[in-house]
């Protein structure tokens, strides 16, 4: 969850376990959150007097810089939608695809920013009315997922909720022009070996697969033999990912003649921490590029294999290369 930005939107009244448990949540798994509040004031209580102190003003940043907004519930909501910067933050983060919680009475701030209609949403049964003239769908249960837009009705759905979020970004690819996470892969040798050692310095390319026994696999992995003898011969590592064990990899490596190692993430942890991870546990196809200070430069699933032909894929991988 490392490199992960969420912003939790602040404002008076605002419902404290919906901010605090969130917020306290989210550091446990090692994501940098920033309290944003709309300018009004230097300091806000929550609906029980407890303060808390904006880090930042909603005008001041952009959707693009963070990976998701949570919005406490309480009476805060009512105040936040007046204001026209936090309406532009949920619409941009809703645009691209990045996490929108929202708890309680928080819904109707996703009102005012037009992005209910057509979606299942829960919240406080006090706005369920208004969530349905918006065009959304009420459902009284206490946390719904529909798509990236995450709703729960109250405090005590708190538990339930979080596991959500949390599964949201172990689904979600980190974002490029950030470091890229550290995990650990068993090399050939049956060590455990972090992936930043592996990289050492030199521009990457990063390929996930599925499994080494798929009959995609078996052809595509050899097609790579070119690619990564080119990578290597301008400086650069091939690496291949699958959740195999290093027994498997071995032999089908040894019959299908690889010229590359490949390495095995039997725990999976590598796996989520790109947001590859697909059905049954395996890794989706998928490609990543990191250069040389460890910085993601490019990623694209690739589902047929098919990586070099992929938008964008030779041009980034020429400049990061230097081909």
């Amino acid at each position: 969850m490392n490199n992960r930005k969420i912003m939790i939107f602040i404002e008076n009244l605002y419902q404290e376990l919906e901010l605090w448990y969130p917020l306290l949540r989210l550091k446990e798994e090692g994501m940098e959150t920033k309290l944003v509040g709309t300018g009004s004031a230097e300091l806000y209580s929550g609906r029980n007097g407890f303060p808390a102190k904006p880090e930042t003003t909603a005008s001041s940043i952009t959707a693009r810089d963070f990976d998701g907004i949570i919005i406490p519930g309480g009476f805060a909501p009512d105040y936040l939608r007046r204001y026209p910067a936090i309406i532009h933050l949920v619409k941009e983060t809703f645009q691209q695809g990045k996490l929108i919680g929202a708890l309680c009475h928080a819904p109707s701030v996703l009102i005012s920013a037009d992005i209910v209609r057509g979606k299942r949403i829960t919240g406080n049964r006090a706005i369920r009315d208004d969530i349905v003239n918006a065009g959304g769908e009420y459902i009284d249960y206490q946390t719904v997922v529909d798509g990236n837009i995450l709703t729960a009705q109250g405090p005590n759905d708190l538990p339930v909720f979080m596991k959500e979020v949390i599964g949201f970004f172990s689904q979600t690819k980190p974002r490029l022009k950030n470091p890229f996470p550290e995990s650990f892969l068993y090399d050939a040798n049956l060590e455990v070996i972090s992936l930043s050692s592996i990289v050492k310095g030199s521009p990457a390319l990063l390929l996930f697969f599925d499994s080494i026994a798929s009959p995609l696999s078996q052809k595509a992995l050899i097609d790579c033999n070119h690619l990564s003898a080119s990578i290597h011969q301008f400086g650069g590592k091939f690496l291949a990912i699958s959740i195999d064990s290093i027994y498997v990899q071995k032999e089908y490596t040894q019959k299908m003649d690889l010229a590359y190692p490949l390495y095995s993430d039997v725990s999976g942890d590598t796996i989520r921490a790109f947001g590859v991870k697909g059905k049954n546990n395996l890794a989706e196809w998928s490609v990543f590029m990191i250069d040389k200070n460890g910085i993601l430069r490019y990623s694209e699933n690739c589902p047929n294999g098919d990586i070099e032909n992929l938008p964008g894929f030779k041009r980034h991988l020429e400049s990061l290369f230097n081909f």
